[in-house]
């Protein structure tokens, strides 16, 4: 346990988040600071994320763009120049779309040479344990563990990454108790024991359905996939192309859903007269997206997360262009069948899963029977529904709340807290995927490095209550004292 006269943080999760908050930290640390890691049921540093089965689950971002250090933008390329068992071009490199185990051993090894060359003014603890609870104590906090530990802290960061995905909402939910039945995609125990004549279901169209499928054809599963979202969009490929900035030109505040979406389309229709697709103006905006969400009122937002959100998905988050081509060859070969619709009924008997569906095209009812279910429906981003006994209590006692979209914790964009009362705490902050009902753009790494990057800055160089009531004078929040 640290003195009470030591100044200390303690991070909540050891994935990309945390590990890179606690990376910033030490580099960025002048006096003398006790930092713990908390951590839990994943690898330190790669997480979920990065730790993966196969080494066929590839990154969604080119290598160009992946460097884990905000300050240092060709980190992670002069890495894989560096290794003699990444095999690829020197001028091709930058543009590729590395496997995710490649990146998660330059992971492994920007914390392990920081933790071997930690400086003197730092004491670091490393704890594998959950979090369960953090009380007052005094003018500072109280983090508890599953194992009985305390710890006395000045700074908490909530740092605890995505969720499995949550159930279909049916009044039925029995199937969830079946071992047919895989809540979390990620693991390799959902790819594995099918017979070829079996067929699976995977709810939800996106890239986690992409690793899924890969998963099971490298597991030698032959039989046939089935995938169901409410739209059935298919997933468009990354293209070598420039992002289209001169909507830059027009794109100003005051920013309102209507007037967005009307130059959007502008936009797209140009681009396509130049014979570019529309991804390229969605790429073109990532720069402003975070500004234009926070923004947005909050009836454009109920209507965006309502008629464009997936329409969004589909234009943001792209395939690498072979990948693409085989998913595409798979559905043209009846391997893969993609459908529209809604799950209205799900009950299991001897014989594997009776599910049925309610199509989209035409509402007509549609009865599917296959052998397993894989949720790939993403993260469960309502915090009031995830399993974690830390954000239970934190929810109870009014510490944390949701953010008014449901999507994380109400936070300044700062990743402050803001609790039950309306007060934003200069003691508990959050990043990462917690932030995505602030920020929307909060899930990939160029966005968490710079969150990790100025989060550090914010917890051992400025006043956040100077901040706190710089910014929100005018917004009826109120600072903890």
């Amino acid at each position: 346990m640290h003195s009470d006269s030591e100044f200390s943080v303690v991070i909540v999760g050891g994935g990309f988040c945390g590990v890179m908050t606690l990376i910033n930290l030490i580099n960025k640390a002048d006096k003398k600071i006790a930092i713990t890691l908390i951590n839990k049921g994943y690898p330190l540093a790669r997480g979920v994320a990065y730790k993966t089965y196969s080494d066929l689950h590839l990154l969604n971002v080119e290598t160009r763009n992946m460097s884990a250090f905000h300050d240092q933008p060709d980190h992670f390329l002069k890495w894989c120049l560096n290794q003699e068992n990444i095999l690829f071009n020197k001028d091709e490199l930058p543009f590729t779309f590395l496997p995710r185990n490649i990146y998660g051993r330059y992971l492994d090894e920007i914390f392990e040479e920081k933790i071997k060359n930690i400086p003197t003014n730092v004491r670091l603890q490393i704890i594998d344990d959950e979090a369960t609870d953090i009380d007052k104590h005094n003018h500072r906090l109280i983090v508890r563990t599953t194992s009985g530990i305390n710890i006395i802290s000045d700074k908490i960061i909530l740092a605890t990454g995505n969720c499995e995905p949550g159930p279909p909402t049916l009044s039925n939910q029995a199937f969830l108790q079946s071992k047919n039945y895989f809540s979390n995609p990620w693991f390799e125990n959902a790819v594995l024991g099918l017979q070829d004549d079996q067929t699976t279901l995977i709810i939800g169209t996106g890239l986690t359905m992409v690793d899924v499928i890969i998963g099971l054809r490298e597991k030698n599963f032959k039989g046939k996939i089935i995938a169901l979202s409410p739209h059935g969009y298919n997933i468009l490929p990354h293209r070598k192309l420039p992002p289209q900035q001169y909507i830059l030109d027009e794109l100003l505040p005051p920013y309102d859903l209507e007037n967005l979406f009307r130059l959007f389309y502008k936009h797209i229709r140009a681009a396509r007269k130049r014979g570019l697709p529309g991804e390229t103006v969605v790429d073109a905006i990532r720069v402003k997206t975070q500004e234009i969400w926070q923004h947005l009122s909050l009836n454009d937002k109920k209507k965006f997360m309502m008629h464009l959100r997936h329409l969004w998905g589909v234009a943001r988050h792209r395939l690498p262009a072979f990948v693409h081509q085989e998913i595409q060859q798979m559905i043209n070969e009846e391997e893969l069948k993609v459908i529209a619709g809604r799950i209205r009924n799900i009950t299991e008997g001897e014989n594997g899963f009776e599910i049925i569906i309610r199509k989209r095209k035409d509402q007509s009812e549609l009865i599917l029977k296959v052998a397993r279910i894989i949720n790939c429906t993403g993260p469960e981003t309502d915090i009031r529904k995830q399993k974690s006994l830390l954000f239970c209590s934190l929810l109870n006692k009014g510490i944390i709340r949701p953010d008014v979209m449901n999507l994380g914790i109400d936070a300044t964009s700062e990743g402050q807290i803001i609790d039950e009362k309306n007060i934003v705490s200069n003691q508990i902050f959050a990043i990462g995927s917690l932030l995505k009902g602030k920020l929307w753009e909060s899930t990939a790494i160029p966005e968490i490095r710079i969150q990790a990057f100025h989060l550090a800055e914010l917890i051992l160089n400025v006043s956040a209550k100077k901040i706190s009531a710089f910014k929100m004078q005018t917004s009826g929040l109120k600072t903890d004292s």
